[in-house]
């Protein structure tokens, strides 16, 4: 048993497990039980966290043993218990499941873990859930006559547990899509690039209706994409319930005031975001001015706001700016570099800061 399969699956009654069964470090049942000189069990990779050189520190009698007096559990009634325990799979539900069976389960059955296309020599970039496998091998391109006929086709190869770069993988549109509702779905990372993906509204759509959900992702960069105003639709409405995203790049998606009035929106009600950057769009003082408005009377969580390279971004937006400054206590980096204030403009905002004390404040222009 994988200690990283343990993550996606949970114990039935958990509570009811004879302590025979847990090891003494993490309070878990045993994975890969060992035992030490002094008769305690531990999972394998627990009582390993204390080798120091050539020995191990037992946590439940604080004795150091030799690393070669530690050996694997042998007692039968304890691994034939082990192996029988029953457990819930997290990524499709199933229940009912024997812990010695899981590998068998996600390898070849669970619908919800991630695989590969299993075409000849493995060259499809394609990755997504076992359940989207079937739909994509009818249009493979790289799928041969020969491979049509694998036993492997209809489970796909298992993605490991490690974090998938997407950067280095050659996916773009709508399988991007699949393969990062795969990684959300499986809770597989915190950080999500996605620069320069050809995503559209399309496949924001598909990305967007597991992000609703999502308790992981912390991080996600959308930079240079086609998103438009519409998958910024898309994207907002599931940020009003995701409660774990805190950085968001919208940089050079061709957003108009209509798509930030849908991000304004959204801040009324989310206190997660902290930065969002909207860099080099198409958004006028209008856009700005709904945003700040937001920022006065609604949101106090976001700190980076990000404008940089909109140039319908005018001096007329100097009041407000200015309002922003006296009003919001929660923004520490407002980025209006490259946009079309003029000097005066500019010269005034710098000067009502000092005015108004906010050296916590660093306003860019």
């Amino acid at each position: 048993m994988d200690r990283r399969m343990s993550d996606y699956y949970d114990y039935i009654n958990e509570n009811s497990i004879d302590h025979r069964l847990i090891c003494h470090a993490c309070l878990k049942p045993l994975i890969q039980p060992v035992i030490t000189p002094c008769k305690n069990q531990f999972c394998r990779c627990c009582i390993e966290e204390t080798l120091d050189e050539h020995y191990l520190q037992c946590d439940e009698c604080e004795k150091s043993h030799l690393t070669s007096q530690l050996h694997s559990l042998d007692d039968s009634f304890i691994l034939m218990a082990l192996d029988q325990l029953e457990i819930k799979c997290k990524l499709c539900g199933k229940g009912n499941l024997q812990r010695a069976k899981f590998s068998e389960h996600i390898y070849q059955h669970c619908p919800r873990a991630i695989v590969m296309c299993s075409t000849d020599m493995n060259n499809c970039p394609w990755i997504g859930l076992r359940e989207d496998l079937q739909t994509h091998l009818i249009s493979c391109e790289y799928r041969t006559s020969v491979s049509r006929n694998l036993f492997d086709d209809k489970y796909g190869e298992f993605l490991p547990f490690s974090n998938v770069d997407l950067q280095q993988r050659q996916i773009y549109n709508h399988d991007i899509a699949i393969a990062v509702k795969a990684l959300l779905v499986n809770q597989r990372c915190t950080c999500l690039d996605l620069f320069n993906k050809g995503i559209s509204s399309d496949e924001m759509f598909v990305i967007a209706s597991v992000l609703s959900s999502d308790r992981l992702l912390t991080t996600l960069s959308l930079r240079n994409n086609r998103l438009c105003d519409s998958g910024v639709q898309f994207i907002s409405h599931a940020l009003l319930t995701n409660s774990c995203l805190k950085r968001l790049d919208l940089n050079e998606n061709s957003i108009t005031d209509t798509g930030v009035r849908l991000i304004a929106e959204m801040l009324k009600s989310n206190q997660s975001l902290t930065k969002l950057t909207l860099s080099f769009n198409r958004i006028t003082n209008e856009g700005l001015n709904m945003l700040i408005e937001v920022l006065i009377d609604y949101n106090t969580t976001l700190q980076h706001l990000c404008l940089a390279g909109n140039q319908a971004i005018d001096h007329t937006s100097t009041n407000s700016i200015m309002n922003l400054i006296r009003c919001n206590q929660s923004l520490t980096i407002l980025n209006l570099e490259d946009c079309n204030l003029s000097w005066w403009s500019k010269k005034k905002i710098t000067l009502y800061k000092i005015v108004q004390f906010r050296s916590v404040l660093e306003i860019l222009l």
